[in-house]
């Protein structure tokens, strides 16, 4: 049956819906997030988990920050892979390059 009037939610279904939306963008960020947290893993001279963990965090911002924008713009679904471009460009930005000299 279709409900003819206006929607209403009991304030467990509001909080189901608002733990779940930052959970599932989270995790629609995570191609983008994880390669970044790869470089600042990388990166890292001490302490490398650590650094990867802060990295993996500001690419999270960076992405859910961008896709909701994208969103904003009504892009529909293809808000998520405009939402990686930023994080994944600061990746290849920051990717450690091979020394020559090392060797």
């Amino acid at each position: 049956m279709i409900p003819l009037g206006a929607v209403e939610f009991s304030p467990g279904d509001v909080a189901l819906i608002l733990a779940v939306l930052p959970l599932g963008a989270t995790a629609l960020a995570l191609p983008a997030t994880l390669i970044f947290a790869w470089v600042g893993h990388q990166r890292a001279t001490h302490h490398q988990g650590w650094a990867a963990f802060g990295y993996w965090l500001t690419g999270t911002a960076i992405c859910l920050a961008t896709t909701a924008l994208a969103a904003g713009k009504g892009l529909g679904w293809w808000a998520v892979p405009l939402g990686w471009i930023p994080t994944l460009l600061l990746a290849l930005a920051l990717k450690p390059r091979p020394d020559p000299q090392a060797s």
